[in-house]
């Protein structure tokens, strides 16, 4: 028995069917390639990125929102003029009872004013030879809850004057002096005059009329003239006062 030393190279090699190795032709051909994926530059939208906003424009108000509008607008400012209307209307209601008061109260103190006494509570002094009755009365010159004060109406020559007498005041005892040159200031009476032991303050005003101030057994007494007066005839009026 004769043994054959296998050839390797007994196996055929497929037939080929072309002329050379890279022919396209082969009877296995090649796979064909995917294409390759194309470059875009068109980016991916992510489901978690924030939308652009978008503006819009308003809308116009329609024809029914503007007469809605002007007519809460009309009925605020008519409530505001009621408003304004009564206030006003208080005010001057107000005043009116004000000025009703006083005129009222100015009455009452007018005709106590016009009531002439002959006789008063507290001691007083008149001129030489004259009576209180000569003169007209007293009559009440301060209001009627204040300190009672009261006047009567003369004359020294041709000249009208008026004099009050009231109790000296508390607060003038024990410093008399200087509490009438005080008083004597508010009414422009700086000029004085020696009645005597009497010290006497006199003021004129600009139009002639003046005020004299001074005291005597224990009252304090102003004299109003129409006119000027000289300081003889004042000083020999007061000397005259008992």
């Amino acid at each position: 028995m004769e043994f054959k030393k296998p050839n390797r190279y007994g196996r055929q090699r497929p037939t080929q069917t072309g002329s050379h190795p890279n022919d396209p032709t082969l009877t296995h051909p090649r796979a064909t390639p995917r294409p390759a994926p194309s470059l875009s530059t068109t980016p991916v939208q992510s489901p978690h990125l924030v939308r652009p906003i978008v503006e819009t424009k308003p809308n116009k108000p329609s024809l029914k929102s503007a007469v809605v509008s002007y007519t809460q607008q009309s009925l605020h400012d008519r409530k505001t003029l009621v408003i304004l209307a009564v206030v006003i209307l208080f005010l001057i209601t107000a005043g009116a009872f004000i000025v009703q008061h006083n005129m009222t109260s100015n009455a009452d103190d007018t005709s106590v004013s016009k009531e002439a006494v002959d006789s008063l509570e507290y001691q007083t002094i008149l001129p030489e030879g004259k009576s209180i009755t000569d003169l007209g009365g007293w009559k009440r010159v301060s209001p009627a809850k204040s300190d009672p004060v009261y006047a009567y109406i003369d004359e020294i020559g041709a000249v009208s004057i008026n004099v009050s007498e009231q109790p000296l005041p508390q607060s003038f005892v024990g410093n008399t002096d200087d509490q009438v040159a005080e008083l004597a200031k508010k009414f422009s009476a700086t000029n004085k005059i020696s009645a005597g032991d009497i010290k006497v303050y006199a003021g004129t005003s600009s139009k002639g009329p003046q005020s004299i101030i001074f005291t005597k057994n224990s009252l304090l007494i102003l004299i109003k003239s129409q006119e000027k007066i000289d300081d003889a005839a004042w000083i020999k009026y007061i000397k005259s006062l008992s």
